[in-house]
């Protein structure tokens, strides 16, 4: 099913809104569809609901999956009489612990659900990396607050949550730019 542009969410930007005309003939309707624009004017590709959410569930099965293995480990190794206490505990700290490491290892905002999926999370404001000490963070909230990061899908636009940051298309966003489109004139 096509949609007019018309009926496409705003970028916030008019200017960007009427390149959409423009961007169906070079990318088609669906990119066209996702363009929007960060606070600065610069053009992306917002990443599809769908591969958004596959990249957070991704990341929260390695982390919950690293963190539930490190507790059958030491529940398996020990052989005292309160290890189910010691795997427990391990598994509790390495659910705090985990997400910050893991967070850390991001290469250029990808962590291993973005790379999957072909998605980038980006700074809300001006498309800028998240940075180093920032990613930590970041992959804690998708790890330990899924529940409220659910909730955030079904929030109708008040300010129940704030974005931060935003999953775009990574390829989507290189055609766009190969194309010649970066920023709202």
């Amino acid at each position: 099913m096509t949609t007019s542009p018309d009926s496409w969410p705003s970028t916030g930007f008019p200017a960007a809104d009427r390149m959409r005309e423009h961007i169906v003939p070079v990318l088609g309707p669906d990119i066209a569809r996702r363009l929007r624009a960060f606070r600065t004017g610069t053009l992306y590709v917002d990443a599809p609901l769908g591969r958004a959410f596959l990249a957070w569930l991704i990341d929260v099965v390695v982390v919950w999956g690293l963190a539930l293995a490190l507790g059958v480990a030491v529940f398996v190794a020990s052989s005292t009489p309160d290890r189910a206490t010691g795997a427990a505990v391990i598994t509790i700290v390495a659910l705090v612990v985990l997400p910050f490491l893991y967070g850390w290892c991001y290469r250029n905002g990808r962590a291993l659900g973005g790379l999957l999926t072909g998605t980038r999370l980006v700074r809300e404001a001006d498309g800028g990396r998240i940075g180093w000490g920032k990613a930590g963070w970041a992959m804690a909230v998708r790890a330990l607050f899924v529940p409220f990061l659910l909730l955030s899908l079904f929030d109708t636009g008040g300010d129940t949550f704030s974005t931060v940051r935003t999953s775009i298309d990574d390829t989507g966003t290189r055609r766009l730019r190969a194309a010649g489109y970066h920023r709202i004139s």
